[in-house]
C-alpha cells in the first residue's frame, strides 16, 4: 500500500447492518474503504457508500441512516439501502463540512455555505444557502445544536 495516497485518514466506528457489526471507514485520496471487523476483517461491499472517492466525512444521521460527504456531494443511505444523492452544482467541490445527527452544513468552493437538516420523515433536505465573500477557512457543527 502506498501510504502517500492516504489523505486525512480517519477512523469512524459505526453500527452497521442488521447484525450490528462495527465498521471502520478509512479515506484515501481516491477511495473510501470500509473494513468490517468481527471475527475476521473483511471489506464491506454493499454499504451504499461510494468507494471510488475521498470521503470528507461519514456519520450516522437520523435514527436509521448513514451519510457520506465527498468532494462532489452528499450521499444519504437510508434503511433498506435506499440512496438519496445531492450533487454540487457545476464543477464546484465541497471543501469544508460540519454535521451532527440531524444537520449538516458545508462549504463548496467559491464562497457559499449550504445547510441541510433532517425532516420529520427522515429525509435530508436542503434548507438554506448563504453567499459568502470568500472561501471558508473552517467549519464546525456541535453535536447538540
Amino acid at each position: 500500500m502506498n501510504l502517500a495516497l492516504i489523505r486525512a485518514p480517519f477512523l469512524r466506528i459505526l453500527e452497521f447492518g442488521d447484525d450490528g457489526k462495527n465498521v471502520n471507514v478509512v479515506s484515501f485520496a481516491n477511495a473510501t474503504l470500509m473494513p468490517s471487523i468481527g471475527d475476521e476483517v473483511e471489506k464491506v461491499s454493499d454499504s451504499g457508500f461510494l468507494d471510488t472517492t475521498l470521503s470528507l466525512a461519514v456519520s450516522l444521521i437520523g435514527d436509521d441512516s448513514l451519510m457520506q460527504i465527498h468532494n462532489s456531494g452528499i450521499r444519504h443511505i437510508r434503511e433498506g439501502r435506499r440512496i438519496n444523492e445531492w450533487r454540487t452544482p457545476g464543477k464546484r467541490t465541497i471543501v469544508k463540512v460540519g454535521s451532527n445527527r440531524l444537520q449538516v452544513a458545508f462549504a463548496p468552493s467559491g464562497g457559499e455555505l449550504i445547510y441541510f437538516e433532517m425532516d420529520m420523515t427522515g429525509q435530508l433536505m436542503e434548507v438554506e444557502k448563504h453567499e459568502m465573500s470568500g472561501d471558508e477557512a473552517c467549519l464546525g457543527h456541535c453535536p447538540g445544536c
